[in-house]
């Protein structure tokens, strides 16, 4: 039985996603019957659900440039989920994964999660919470994909800043005033105050403490 036979109601869907981009929920299971219950799930949630039968399907479909998430069984022909997990490790592989086995033992399920695994469900598994489950994954791993996307704008705003200009700023987000930074790069203040304001304009930072935070930001993302 894939479904547990307690009463439920019908399964909460996903609220909407900001994303232009549909969400694949990849599914791991080389049981045809789960992999059945998954497809269906489709019909209720905003995402395409690509089933594979083995391991080595999925890594040959996993494209991650688009929001996904894994869900995987403890037992597949060719990997066990552990090895799989492994090997997403050793790819420095970010993709949220929800863990599931109808026979894992305790130790097993601390593996998953100490590898990266977000969630653990035992089957047979209630449908809610495989849901709950799946969109939770996929909530996870839009936020890490819009935080990197602000990351990487970040960057770019001080990257459009010359040598001179960065040799302003860093002095500047330390507490120099204009003075003390004209005194140590040898300019004189005018010109300082035109470094200064090309800094505010190409980084967009609406005040000094903003112009600070982002630049503090950007250090310990770059």
């Amino acid at each position: 039985m894939l479904v547990s036979d307690k009463p439920t109601n019908s399964p909460r869907s996903a609220p909407p996603l900001v994303t232009t981009v549909v969400p694949v929920v990849h599914v791991v299971d080389d049981e045809k019957t789960i992999q059945t219950l998954f497809t269906n799930m489709g019909r209720i949630l905003p995402y395409e659900f690509h089933t594979h039968g083995t391991a080595a399907e999925f890594f040959a479909d996993h494209d991650d440039s688009r929001p996904c998430c894994l869900v995987l069984d403890l037992n597949l022909p060719d990997r066990t989920g552990i090895e799989v997990l492994r090997d997403l490790a050793a790819k420095n592989s970010r993709l949220p994964v929800v863990f599931m086995s109808g026979m894992a033992r305790v130790s097993e399920a601390v593996n998953a999660l100490k590898l990266g695994s977000i969630d653990f469900v035992e089957k047979p598994f209630d449908l809610q919470v495989m849901v709950d489950a799946v969109n939770k994954a996929i909530g996870l791993d839009l936020e890490r994909r819009h935080a990197a996307a602000a990351n990487a704008a970040l960057a770019r705003r001080f990257q459009r800043l010359t040598a001179r200009e960065r040799e302003v700023l860093d002095l500047i987000v330390n507490g120099a005033a204009n003075k003390e930074v004209a005194a140590a790069l040898g300019l004189s203040p005018k010109t300082v105050e035109v470094h200064r304001a090309n800094v505010m304009r190409k980084t967009q930072a609406g005040s000094l403490a903003e112009l600070v935070r982002m630049y503090f930001e950007s250090q310990s993302t770059g």
